[in-house]
């Protein structure tokens, strides 16, 4: 009789501490002017919450809410300025949110004092603090995107001879000569030569290129020393001493007809050689022109010009694809 009276005793005991409310939250918090505030806390199932609310200067709130995150209403109440142990039974553990509303101009001092009373002494040190972490959320969307289906590079030569006067010769000792750049040129290379040394330093070079090119590349239609000039900046050439030498400019039109009436102009090239060659990146395409001046005053040159361009004829096409789109958002979790 004596051991059932000392356990109904004890079970009354934990039962009655089971039942003992716990303090979660006490403190005075200022709403400020048509704004609002809000407290996060965790509660376990089954507990019980109990909330109480005091305007310290008796004025109204607009709105007190009591929701289960994120969203959920457990409790809302209008224009109010005191709410006493008002008690809500937590059906789930979660996160719940206290929000406060100001609807008039002027702050709004606020007492709280918030408890719980747990379900049993299993939870009694249930932890009520809340943190906020980051979350991913993935969408996929169903788009159209356009990609390179084909490529084609092809090389477009040219070559020609420019006659250059003497300076004492009645036709003038200036000749301007055009080029064209096909659309879609990527790079391209240029030589020019004076007379047979030009010419034979040219022939060195093709020489050169034929003995030591891969026999595939050798083959590829119009590739030569030119080419491997624009395609890698790779030079078969040597610059020759002796021999008759050239002025020489590449310009646009505009400045090719500022040359020819002995204005000052700009160009994107020039040099005085004997022999030359150079790979461009620019200009890409359009009308250009080559600009001699011999200053011999008795012997004119034939000036040998050479000119590559690469040219490149992409074909574009569309495709569906699904999009993945992350965004972060921020979401209150129970500290463990």
């Amino acid at each position: 009789m004596r051991n059932l009276i000392l356990s109904i005793a004890t079970l009354l005991t934990l039962h009655s501490l089971a039942q003992q409310p716990i303090e979660v939250w006490q403190g005075t918090i200022k709403v400020g002017g048509f704004g609002n505030e809000e407290m996060y806390f965790g509660f376990a199932e089954g507990d019980q919450l109990i909330f109480s609310f005091q305007e310290v200067n008796g004025k109204e709130l607009k709105q007190i809410e009591i929701n289960e995150w994120p969203g959920s209403s457990k409790f809302s109440d209008f224009k109010v300025s005191k709410v006493e142990n008002k008690q809500l039974n937590i059906q789930r553990q979660g996160v719940y949110q206290i929000k406060l509303t100001n609807g008039a101009l002027g702050g709004r001092i606020c007492r709280l004092h918030i408890a719980r009373v747990p379900a049993s002494d299993a939870s009694r040190n249930f932890n009520t603090s809340v943190q906020w972490t980051s979350i991913n959320d993935t969408t996929y969307t169903n788009e159209t995107e356009r990609y390179l289906a084909a490529s084609d590079t092809s090389l477009i030569n040219r070559d020609f001879v420019v006659k250059v006067n003497s300076e004492t010769n009645a036709n003038g000792a200036r000749q301007l000569t055009d080029f064209d750049l096909p659309a879609n040129t990527v790079s391209w290379s240029y030589y020019i030569g004076v007379d047979q040394e030009g010419r034979e330093a040219y022939e060195q070079a093709t020489q050169k290129f034929a003995q030591t090119a891969s026999p595939i590349v050798a083959k590829i239609p119009g590739y030569g020393p030119l080419a491997a000039l624009a395609l890698n900046g790779f030079s078969y050439f040597t610059h020759i001493q002796k021999g008759e030498d050239i002025s020489y400019y590449i310009l646009d039109a505009q400045n090719a007809t500022l040359a020819t009436q002995k204005q000052p102009f700009k160009c994107y090239r020039q040099n005085k050689v004997i022999n030359d060659f150079s790979s461009m990146t620019s200009p890409r395409s359009g009308k250009h022109f080559f600009y001699f001046i011999n200053d011999n005053l008795m012997v004119g040159v034939d000036v040998t010009v050479k000119i590559t361009a690469v040219v490149v004829n992409e074909r574009w096409d569309e495709r569906p694809v699904q999009k993945m789109n992350v965004s972060q958002r921020k979401v209150p979790v129970i500290l463990q």
